[in-house]
């Protein structure tokens, strides 16, 4: 049976249902707005993204639009001290959404369930694997495996970029790092193979970082830069980079 309404009731009631169509507007208003704010990139690595190859990928992120970066690289580190927090003393470069900088020499390495925790990225870009050089197999494989679910249970996409080629170290063991990396996070990253990208001239800087070369060793940091975002910007669903 329907109820009856006197005409002050329809009213109330028209009143009411104007006070609710008006707040769902609002809050749906306000989810638009909230779903509007650019997606985060954490980007983190080892020695060579404190120096020429992660100035450059971090410039190239930055330069794309529809994205915010956060970029934190820890010099000696593997997955393990990601998770430890370990303190390095060769150096750290972090830079965060605002594009505020830090450098120095000796820091704590940030735990990534605490980046992951703080930047909710939609993407973690993951540059290590040069300082695995000389574990076993089996360790780099686990260490990275931890990393990797970390990145993806957390609603993270996963990039991971391995170690490129370096003078001191051997054709044979940058293999099985690569090889290992690929057992630990090839079913959950997409793996960037650094090495068909870099090539350490026989002579000149100290044979594994190419900030250590000059200006042409940040020729080939850029190209390995460049390199690895077009390798993995279909994922991004993102264009060129601004020059």
């Amino acid at each position: 049976m329907l109820k009856y309404f006197s005409g002050l009731k329809l009213l109330q009631a028209a009143l009411l249902l104007s006070f609710f169509a008006v707040s769902v507007e609002t809050a749906c208003a306000g989810g638009s707005n909230a779903s509007d704010v650019p997606p985060v990139i954490l980007f983190i690595g080892d020695s060579h993204s404190t120096g020429s190859f992660g100035m450059q990928q971090d410039a190239v992120l930055r330069s794309v639009k529809g994205f915010r970066v956060a970029t934190y690289a820890i010099c000696g580190s593997s997955s393990d001290n990601w998770f430890s927090g370990d303190k390095t003393s060769c150096g750290y470069f972090f830079r965060d959404l605002d594009g505020h900088e830090q450098r120095g020499w000796e820091a704590a390495t940030p735990l990534i369930a605490n980046l992951i925790a703080q930047y909710q990225p939609a993407y973690t870009v993951v540059e290590l694997g040069a300082n695995m050089y000389g574990h076993t197999p089996e360790w780099v494989e686990k260490t990275s495996h931890e990393m990797a679910m970390t990145i993806v249970n957390s609603g993270s996409k996963c990039i991971w970029i391995g170690p490129p080629h370096a003078r001191i170290q051997t054709d044979s063991g940058l293999a099985q790092v690569f090889d290992a990396l690929h057992a630990g996070v090839g079913a959950y990253c997409l793996l960037f193979d650094s090495r068909n990208v870099t090539r350490y001239p026989a002579v000149g800087g100290d044979g594994i970082h190419f900030n250590s070369l000059g200006e042409s060793g940040a020729r080939i940091a850029e190209n390995w830069a460049l390199s690895a975002y077009y390798a993995f910007s279909p994922l991004l669903k993102a264009g060129k980079p601004a020059k």
